[in-house]
């Protein structure tokens, strides 16, 4: 009997557990939030491990704002700094590499310099994990 009982109860936490990391990723996200509202959501969920809802923000702040540059650069950084945390280096180096053709392509000084250098940064650590 005491063996039925705990694995009753370790299923279902265990189904618990999983509806509730599945409840972190919003469903819709309002559209009436600012830039740096979806990014300080983003980065919350990050902090705290869910990152199926923080790539949700990012994402949409490259969607919503890919005509601000500024912002587009930082949603997008943080997307690849998120594949980097999750060890997912093919789709982090995708993301630097876009990152860094838009540098490429800018006039300088139109772009804040910072996610360039974070950028060359994080490509010279996925190269070396490629050794």
């Amino acid at each position: 009997m005491k063996r039925t009982s705990l694995k009753s109860i370790f299923i279902i936490a265990l189904c618990s557990a999983f509806f509730v990391a599945c409840s972190t990723v919003p469903k819709e996200i309002p559209e009436d939030l600012t830039a740096q509202e979806l990014i300080q959501k983003g980065q919350a969920e990050f902090e705290n491990g869910h990152y199926k809802a923080s790539l949700a923000y990012y994402t949409a702040v490259t969607e919503r704002y890919a005509d601000a540059p500024a912002v587009y650069l930082e949603a997008s950084y943080e997307i690849g700094h998120l594949y980097m945390k999750q060890k997912k280096y093919e789709k982090a180096k995708i993301v630097f590499q876009e990152i860094l053709d838009l540098y490429a392509l800018a006039q300088p000084g139109t772009l804040p310099g910072a996610y360039n250098k974070l950028s060359q940064i994080e490509m010279e650590k996925i190269n070396e994990k490629s050794k």
